[in-house]
């Protein structure tokens, strides 16, 4: 599995615990009339949320990442064949 792989397991495993805690927490609280169980789910079902939030925010950072590191790719690639073209005595553009 990799990193990513990894890192979408964990936080689709974070959301299903926090929603189904938090949907617990409401449904018992309502059943025995307590009031902050009730708040507490609340807030879990918030975090789930959150995390859904801070999970696309992820993604679209490790985008940036790849397109970065692609674009950097690109240039060593440009770069080396720059210091080949010059060792054989022409000019890069030829």
């Amino acid at each position: 599995m990799t990193r990513r792989g990894t890192g979408r397991l964990v936080f689709a495993i974070g959301f299903v615990l926090l929603l189904a805690d938090g949907a617990g927490l409401i449904w018992l609280g309502q059943l025995s009339g307590s009031w902050p169980m009730v708040v507490i789910g609340l807030v879990l079902t918030l975090a789930a949320t959150l995390l859904v939030a801070l999970y696309r925010r992820w993604t679209r950072a490790l985008e940036d990442v790849d397109a970065l590191w692609r674009d950097l790719r690109r240039e060593v690639d440009r770069l080396r064949e720059a210091v080949a073209a010059a060792r054989d005595g022409r000019h890069p553009e030829d």
